[in-house]
């Protein structure tokens, strides 16, 4: 029988990369036929993964997380390789041999951090020409992350945008992809580490933390200056009062999109209050990740032609993927982390 090499996990205990053990394992194969655009089928020959925050927060969240996939089960949404099969039935434009980037949805049980993978038609498109597998691995569901969420809140050209937390995987393609789709003002939050980089990938103001009081700043630039946001996109959750007081610097019409830093009684709290009983009084949106072929296609294309920098902050062997959650588990990474599953992969 042929095997692959994966991690897995059959526990949730803290911190989560104790409960990892690299395996070698019967490898997956690809069904004879595809029921749907979202059913795993599509056989890939996995050569770099990333690994998200979402890898290890979700199946740690209460209740949830233990039903979320079966057991043993392994981690990782992102991933980059070369599809080796295709089942009668699924319908794509891709053929064996393509290069890809892929990103997985929830539930599934096989995740990206193995040999190989079956991948769900929504969530596979070609690799760019000129992007390696690491860049492929590194968009998924960071790149997703951050385009949904501005389009959920109805960007548009000459719109002001707040991203609290710019400097992560998600945050620097927020900030990239505001740019790109016409934002006239881009303000972010960051540790004074990274200042400058967030300058220079086109931040047009940038708040470091450490020695502002975010919430100060940005109440007192729309009083002295006028600078009203159309767009807030909450990426940290640091501020527990950010969403109560944005009526302060956003526009009656603008929009508050939460993409991380809440647990789901914090969100529902949220929705449920009104303004007038210490709730917010600007449009709030909840958001967790999903696929669109046409949105990957489109990140993809913006990656290929050099529009959105890809950055990544370190890349792991497939040996050392405990590390590489520590790593991201210490909020100290500048970019994204990758695994590079094949030795193959570094092209």
């Amino acid at each position: 029988m042929a095997t692959m090499r994966a991690w897995q996990y059959t526990t949730c205990n803290n911190p989560f990369e104790s409960n990892l053990a690299l395996n070698s394992v019967p490898k997956l194969q690809a069904p004879s036929k595809c029921s749907s655009d979202k059913t795993p089928c599509i056989l890939v020959r996995v050569y770099a993964a990333s690994i998200n925050p979402a890898d290890y927060k979700a199946p740690a969240t209460p209740i949830i997380g233990y039903f979320l996939n079966s057991k043993p089960a392994t981690p990782g949404l992102d991933y980059a390789g070369i599809i080796e099969s295709i089942p009668t039935g699924c319908v794509t434009m891709l053929n064996p041999g393509d290069k890809v980037l892929g990103r997985l949805e929830w539930p599934y049980q096989h995740g990206s951090l193995a040999e190989y993978i079956l991948g769900q038609p929504n969530g596979l498109v070609k690799l760019p020409d000129g992007l390696s597998f690491a860049q492929g691995a590194a968009i998924g569901t960071a790149a997703l992350s951050a385009l949904q969420p501005l389009e959920l809140a109805g960007i548009k050209p000459n719109d002001s945008v707040f991203i609290n937390g710019g400097s992560g995987g998600v945050g620097s393609f927020t900030l990239q992809i505001a740019k790109l789709l016409g934002a006239a003002h881009v303000a972010v939050t960051c540790g004074p580490a990274n200042v400058d980089r967030m300058k220079a990938l086109g931040a047009d103001e940038v708040i470091n933390y450490r020695e502002s009081d975010v919430l100060d700043v940005l109440k007192t630039s729309a009083k002295d200056t006028g600078r009203y946001y159309d767009v807030v996109i909450e990426n940290v959750g640091a501020i527990d009062t950010l969403y109560e007081n944005c009526h302060h610097f956003v526009k009656p019409a603008g929009h508050f999109v939460q993409v991380a830093g809440t647990n789901a009684l914090f969100t529902f709290k949220r929705i449920i209050t009104p303004g007038f009983l210490g709730g917010g009084k600007r449009q709030y949106h909840p958001y967790l990740a999903y696929n669109v072929p046409d949105q990957l296609e489109k990140i993809a294309q913006w990656a290929g032609e050099g529009k959105l920098k890809i950055e990544i902050d370190e890349e792991f062997a497939l040996e050392d993927v405990k590390e590489a959650f520590e790593k991201l588990r210490s909020d100290r990474a500048r970019g994204k982390i990758i695994v590079r599953v094949s030795r193959e992969g570094k092209s």
